[in-house]
């Protein structure tokens, strides 16, 4: 068994011969041990007969018949990996990878993703430069039955729409809880993961109720989590009188919208939240004022709340910080640090949310300017995160494959975990300016190669290769 890197092009019907639908060089098909019988090829979800023909030269490559490559739903100019696999005479195109995202992201005909932009074409460029091919694609455009999605491929700088068979895999980057709760779109990624055998990581985003549950399970991972509860009248009045400062926390917010932060000091009560682009400060002379005008702010909200311990935390420059730890998955499956980064809030908010004016430093230059008693190293703080990911994933029943670690630092040197992040922020105010694609991305390919089976190839001279990945990696 071999594998190599090709070029793919497609021709029409007057440059093959007849009975022949594929051209291949005599080099490439010894690397491949090709046989001389008809063979099946396979991109993505879509299989047809292959009628291959030699030609003596070293070109890498593959010329294939317009209508081999409709059946296909394979592209003029794709760069891919391509391996034979004789126990079941089916040559590999690929890996394909799908990323859905929804609709209501797209900018311009300049700039079609809108903030989603750059990210998505350092993806493409990362996939190019891999072998594998890349389908972006709304959940809309997922048609099962006829077994192709319908999205943008990037070529010539460019995105361009197309057809595209049901991915290898696919990564959800939906931007929306109202869009990813949709029966419709469940139904077909259940139909994709349990019919189609296809992984989808990342497959939901996080209820902070149900992820503070779970992972108080943990004995180890239970002390860093703020005392949490959900929201009752009572119970808020008992967490008030017992911390003096709480938070009040949709349970399925992000980007720190609807967050309430209550203080109780010197016989008042301060109610601070964000509106549009500042924060509202509200003091009541009156425990009960204040309690009316937080449940009339709760009741009136699409969701449900918490409430949570607020905690003594250090501070940057008289301002709140906290530590983002990046954890992905790499080309072998296992969790590890992609990057760590400090967000310090803007002085007129409370959270440190990009969204909400916050901004990105070097985390060890933070963590060694504030002050606290027994303060943890950089390293300490990502293996604290990283042990927090794989509880995550030992008690939880999804598949996810990158997650945002939010860690806080208290006065006295403890960490405590604010968030779980199942959608970290993709945008182009999270990274530096630069053209070099970010390590992140990278490691996302890599995931890639290993979920659908490819990189014990790609990364050794000649593995045995698998026809479908291990799926019993994955709870399901």
């Amino acid at each position: 068994m071999g594998h190599a890197r090709i070029m793919i092009q497609v021709l029409s019907e007057r440059y093959f011969p007849p009975q022949v639908n594929m051209i291949v060089s005599q080099s490439l098909a010894n690397r491949l041990q090709l046989p001389k019988h008809p063979i099946r090829a396979t991109f993505g979800s879509a299989v047809d007969t292959a009628f291959i023909a030699t030609i003596q030269n070293q070109t890498p490559l593959v010329r294939i018949h317009s209508r081999l490559a409709e059946k296909l739903r394979i592209t003029d100019q794709q760069n891919l990996n391509v391996r034979y696999n004789p126990r079941n005479g089916a040559l590999y195109f690929g890996p394909l990878l799908g990323i859905l995202i929804n609709q209501d992201v797209q900018g311009n005909s300049k700039q079609r993703f809108g903030m989603m932009a750059r990210f998505l074409e350092e993806c493409a460029q990362a996939c190019a430069s891999k072998g594998v091919a890349l389908v972006v694609f709304p959940p809309e455009e997922i048609h099962l039955s006829k077994g192709f999605v319908r999205g943008w491929t990037y070529q010539g700088q460019q995105w361009n729409l197309t057809e595209a068979p049901l991915p290898d895999t696919v990564y959800n980057r939906i931007t929306s809880r109202r869009i990813e709760r949709r029966q419709d779109l469940q139904q077909k990624l259940s139909l994709l993961r349990n019919i189609h055998q296809i992984p989808v990581f990342n497959e939901t985003f996080l209820n902070k109720q149900q992820v503070h549950n779970l992972l108080a399970k943990d004995a180890h991972i239970r002390p860093l989590l703020p005392e949490t509860h959900p929201y009752h009248p009572k119970r808020f009045r008992i967490m008030l009188n017992k911390h003096r400062v709480v938070y009040l926390k949709p349970t399925n917010g992000s980007l720190g919208q609807g967050i309430i932060r209550v203080t109780a000091s010197d016989g008042k009560w301060i109610c601070q939240y964000t509106e549009a682009a500042s924060t509202v400060t509200r003091i009541f002379p009156r425990s009960d004022e204040a309690f009316r005008h937080l449940r009339q702010k709760v009741a009136g909200s699409r969701s449900r709340y918490l409430i949570q311990q607020g905690l003594n935390l250090v501070k940057w420059d008289g301002r709140p910080v906290d530590f983002r730890v990046l954890i992905q998955k790499n080309g072998k499956g296992i969790w590890s640090v992609t990057s760590t980064v400090a967000r310090v809030a803007n002085d007129q908010h409370i959270v440190s949310n990009l969204a909400r004016g916050g901004t990105l430093r070097k985390a060890g230059e933070v963590l060694a300017a504030v002050q606290a008693v027994n303060k943890p190293t950089l390293q300490q703080i990502r293996n604290k995160a990283l042990s927090i990911v794989e509880a995550f994933e030992r008690l939880s029943q999804g598949h996810y494959a990158e997650l945002g670690v939010d860690l806080v630092l208290d006065q006295q040197g403890q960490l405590w975990l604010l968030e779980l992040n199942s959608k970290p922020s993709k945008t182009d105010e999270t990274v530096s300016p630069s053209t070099v694609i970010r390590p992140s991305v990278n490691c996302l390919v890599d995931y890639v190669s290993y979920i659908t089976g490819w990189a014990p190839f790609l990364t050794t001279g000649n593995p045995e290769f698998r026809v479908r990945p291990d799926r019993t990696r994955r709870k399901r």
